[in-house]
Order: structure tokens, then sequence, then C-alpha cells
């Protein structure tokens, strides 16, 4: 299993959040937990993520840590054997998290891998 941790801090607001979840369940690879830091969001985040995505996790931070202390909260609280960090402000490939399991397991001495980005607003 993978576990997606994903820091957040206004992503509604923002409008990041919700183009962010909405990629990871067209997933074509489907055995991953989705892990929603939440760094003391003063936006609608929490209500919004009970509301709209209820099957994600979400780790609802006191205080403003930022993004390192965000993402080791959500490592910590992963279940996967496999964690992968994602940023709110991305959408996904539906193809993403399949070519991820592909990777590692054709390398399975990697360690880790990373992806190829594509600016959001200019996606050739």
């Amino acid at each position: 299993m993978f576990s997606v941790v994903i820091p957040n801090w206004n992503g509604v607001r923002l409008q990041l959040l919700p183009t962010c979840l909405a990629a990871l369940r067209r997933q074509t690879f489907r055995d991953f937990e989705t892990i929603v830091v939440d760094d003391c969001s003063t936006d609608d985040s929490l209500a919004f993520l009970a509301r709209e995505y209820p099957e994600v996790h979400v780790l609802a931070l006191p205080t403003n840590r930022g993004f390192a202390p965000g993402v080791n909260a959500g490592i910590r609280a992963a279940r996967g054997d496999v964690v992968v960090l994602l940023n709110d402000d991305t959408e996904a490939d539906s193809n993403w998290l399949a070519e991820i399991a592909r990777a590692l397991e054709e390398h399975p001495d990697a360690g880790m891998v990373a992806c190829k980005l594509r600016l959001f607003d200019r996606r050739d």
C-alpha cells in the first residue's frame, strides 16, 4: 500500500485542494491512502475535507508548523509501505501512482523515485 501525504494550508481558499484530491480519485492504481496534513488553515479546508472527501485521513495540526514538520507528521501517521509526497498545488495524471509503482517494481533497489512535472498553466 502507498501513503500519499499532502501538506495543506488554506488550500480551499487558494482553490488548490479540490483539484489535487479530485485527481487522486481518478488514479488507476487504487492501493493507497490519502493523508492531508492541515497546517492550521484559517479557511474552510477542514470542513471541505469532511464534507467532500470523507475517505481522506486528515491530520489537523494545532499550530502552523511549516512544510517540513507538517510532512514529517504525515509520514509518521502513514500506514503504507511506500510514502509519496504530493503538494496541494498539483494535479496528478490518472496513471501517476501506477507509474511510481511500476518504477519501484522495475528497480527494487531504488530508495526513491521522482516524477516529471509540468507547469500547471502550460502543460506542454
